[in-house]
């Protein structure tokens, strides 16, 4: 008797526990994203409208287009990080919390992974990001999009769509398997 009294514990534990996977099966949503990428929200301006997928940060570098000119200047850039990190810092105290950060990430013109993730703007991990932090991160993010005169031009921040699902490429009447060797049926 004493051995199946934990057995029954954890069974009636285990039959109480709510299904992990019910969040993710009932929310419907089958927007499939790259880590990193944005999508350019509908309600945004028409020349980032245009663009549709964007590479990391490319949102947020097409908000810095002060003339509409469709590049983005290192004068722009430099203005455009000042003028984010004053709108990102919510409470106006110089500094970002990740709360501030996952906002401010929230209200771009995109949906970027890369933006919203707290830690990428905090590498000393003191849960403060400052605003030398803010600018080093932007900066580097920049990096990959700028010509040899600091200059991004907004058609290059388009983003590749994803590759469709690749086709089944068992030969007929072999079941899907969930893992190596484990047969669906």
């Amino acid at each position: 008797m004493r051995r199946s009294l934990p057995s029954i514990l954890l069974a009636a534990v285990l039959l109480a526990a709510p299904p992990v996977n019910a969040q993710a099966e009932d929310d419907g949503d089958d927007l499939v994203r790259l880590p990193g990428q944005g999508l350019v929200k509908p309600d945004t301006g028409p020349a980032q409208r245009n663009l549709g997928r964007l590479v990391p940060g490319g949102g947020l570098f097409a908000s810095f287009d002060a003339n509409g000119d469709g590049r983005i200047s290192a004068e722009e850039l430099a203005e455009g990080t000042r003028a984010a990190f004053l709108l990102a810092d919510a409470n106006g105290d110089g500094e970002l919390v990740a709360l501030e950060q996952q906002d401010w990430a929230a209200g771009l013109p995109t949906r970027d992974d890369t933006l919203s993730n707290p830690v990428r703007f905090d590498p000393n991990l003191d849960r403060i990001v400052e605003f030398d932090e803010f600018k080093a991160v932007i900066a580097q993010l920049a990096t990959n999009y700028q010509d040899g005169n600091g200059t991004i031009e907004l058609a290059k921040l388009s983003a590749p769509d994803p590759k469709p699902d690749r086709p089944d490429r068992r030969p007929p009447g072999v079941p899907p398997t969930d893992r190596i060797g484990a047969s669906n049926y």
